[in-house]
């Protein structure tokens, strides 16, 4: 019985990682767009194609009606400014100017008004799909692979969560940068985790998740354009 969500977290969870290797690793560009979009509809299909299947579950938009908007807020902001003071006491540690605007002219995210549309789509888009993907079916299937208890859950899938961003990552911050952003990538993960099991929706974690991003691309296009 096992067997079932194990496959199912390495199916859904190898697909950020095969992501953001070839788009920062192997071959930015073209070749990278196309697998970036191959892969969120992988990530959007299999969980719904699963859940339907695989679980025999009707599916569902996840409406939150137990509350924790203020807590998802209380959270969001708090995350927010722990990001801006440390990159404010630490940004020449952790990123590089230079290298971050190496590493993006491939995909065109040096010139503004495309990097302000690919902030706009993560911010309001790609996290809803995290927080559908890791919260929702990631969490989920963390939990059906332990007994009792949430922090076993929140911990793996705060971790898979991880992975990917610290591979994304090392291709433009210093090593003891990365140790210390994905250190706090994890926790954020671990918190939109717990969001998600106390209240059983994405749209709450995913409002904390919105704020974090807000944090982080609101970094980038100073970096990229000031």
């Amino acid at each position: 019985m096992q067997l079932k969500p194990l496959l199912a977290l390495i199916l859904v969870g190898i697909a950020p990682t095969v992501s953001v290797v070839t788009g920062f690793g192997i071959e930015p560009g073209l070749i990278a767009i196309i697998v970036f979009i191959l892969t969120k509809f992988w990530l959007l299909a299999l969980p719904a194609w699963w859940r339907k299947k695989v679980d025999g579950e009707p599916f569902s938009l996840s409406i939150p009606n137990n509350g924790g908007w203020g807590m998802a807020t209380g959270f969001g902001v708090a995350i927010l400014f722990v990001i801006v003071i440390t990159y404010l006491l630490l940004g020449d540690l952790l990123v590089s100017k230079m290298e971050l605007r190496a590493i993006l002219e491939p995909n065109g995210l040096v010139d503004k008004s495309v990097f302000i549309w690919a902030m706009l789509f993560w911010i309001f888009i790609n996290s809803v799909i995290e927080e559908y993907v890791f919260r929702w079916f990631i969490t989920e299937k963390a939990e059906s692979l332990f007994s009792e208890g949430i922090w076993a859950p929140v911990a793996l899938s705060a971790s898979i969560f991880t992975v990917h961003h610290t591979i994304a990552m090392s291709f433009f911050i210093s090593p003891v940068g990365n140790i210390i952003a994905s250190i706090g990538v994890w926790i954020g993960g671990a918190i939109f985790s717990w969001l998600y099991i106390k209240y059983r929706s994405i749209w709450i974690p995913w409002v904390t998740h919105a704020f974090a991003d807000v944090a982080v691309f609101g970094i980038a296009y100073h970096l990229l354009f000031f």
